[in-house]
């Protein structure tokens, strides 16, 4: 005989009430025996009271998320330790007795001047201001993994959380400028004399900036993150595409899409166009270019793969807890759309041949002003 909806209801309800009933026997028997118990002692009998379902409930969900978020923490800590931590004790540097000055072809016109002919402005205070974070990006120039050269390609991240903007400015590396303890040199010369140290105090130095964290990546990992995002387009000139014909690469006028080696070969490119000014312009697009392309591919496997092949290939001096810091900040501005920037700034250079190199002379209060402007804006 079936039982009716209102028969099972009923069986439902006897039978919680009957297990209500022996939790509450059983409370009560263990409530006895220690009344009993504290009877023959002579100790004062404490009341223990059953842990509620809800609290239980409760207790099982933090536990849950305590794991998953202690789990997600082991994760992204596992991920972050594959970047190379900066060791200045590590750092080999070159002496001041052996530093050398990288030669160049003369160009008929250029204006030949003795060093001692250079006379800098004063030197300034180094600006810094809340709110602010100013990251030096390195792209090292050098034929050989995990060797240290020349840096090839400068630019400062420069963070505003104030304003919520996003700036690069970018530091032509043939720029002639003062190196702390070393003759004056090109400014790509103070990475490969000694290192972030040199090259931060340069920088100071010379443009009165602060620079408060560095990363690096070599021309490896360059090429890597390239061919992570299936390539970039890249809009190439005539001279642009034949340059890079002449190289191995199939690339036409117009619209190109480059893997990693010829979009590294079309950023060092420095005899097409206008010299190391449109080599920066390059850079600036590329990067430009790679973000456009991680924005359309960023899915979890193609990020996971990003970071396992990319992560070993940094250096910086920033802990695990500044990098996550930096993200979050990055997050909350608006990338979409970067300044970008140029130092020598047109109108406050001229170019000169000094120790037998090819070299970009400053007005640095000029660019100094220029530059406060831009980060600070003073």
């Amino acid at each position: 005989m079936k039982k009716s909806k209102k028969d099972k209801a009923k069986a439902k309800a006897s039978a919680r009430d009957k297990a209500i009933n022996a939790d509450t026997e059983l409370d009560e028997s263990m409530e006895a025996e220690e009344v009993a118990e504290a009877a023959e002692t002579g100790k004062k009998a404490k009341k223990k009271r059953r842990f509620p379902i809800w609290a239980r409930v409760l207790c099982i969900i933090f536990a849950v998320i305590l794991v998953l978020v202690g789990s997600a923490a082991i994760f992204i800590s596992s991920k972050l330790s594959k970047i190379q931590k900066y060791d200045p004790e590590k750092v080999e540097t070159v002496p001041p007795e052996e530093e050398f000055f990288v030669s160049d072809k003369y160009s008929e016109g250029v204006e030949v001047i003795k060093p001692d002919d250079v006379i800098w402005s004063d030197d300034v205070n180094t600006l810094s201001k809340e709110g602010i974070i100013n990251i030096l990006l390195i792209g090292q120039d050098t034929r050989q993994e995990g060797a240290r050269g020349l840096s090839d390609s400068m630019m400062v991240l420069t963070i505003d959380k104030t304003s919520k903007e996003l700036k690069v400015t970018s530091l032509m590396r043939d720029m002639y400028v003062q190196i702390p303890g070393y003759s004056d040199n090109k400014i790509n010369a103070a990475y490969a004399f000694g290192g972030f140290e040199l090259l931060k105090a340069t920088i100071e130095k010379n443009f009165g900036i602060t620079v408060d964290h560095f990363a690096e990546v070599d021309f490896f990992a360059f090429k890597k993150v390239v061919d992570i995002v299936g390539g970039v387009y890249i809009d190439l000139n005539g001279e642009e595409a034949y340059a890079l014909k002449g190289k191995g690469h199939r690339t036409v006028e117009g619209r190109n899409r480059l893997d990693g080696d010829a979009a590294l070969e079309y950023c060092r490119m420095r005899y097409v166009g206008h010299s190391d000014y449109e080599r920066t312009e390059r850079q600036r697009r590329t990067l430009d270019a790679i973000y456009s392309r991680l924005r359309e591919t960023a899915t979890i496997p193609v990020i996971l793969d990003f970071i396992d092949e990319i992560f070993p290939l940094i250096t910086t001096d920033m802990s695990n807890g500044e990098i996550v810091t930096m993200a979050m900040d990055l997050y909350g501005l608006n990338i979409a759309n970067v300044d970008q920037f140029r130092l020598p700034v047109d109108g406050a250079f001229s170019e000169a041949y000094v120790n037998g190199m090819a070299v970009l002379l400053p007005d640095l209060e000029k660019n100094r002003e220029y530059l406060w402007d831009i980060i600070y804006g003073e």
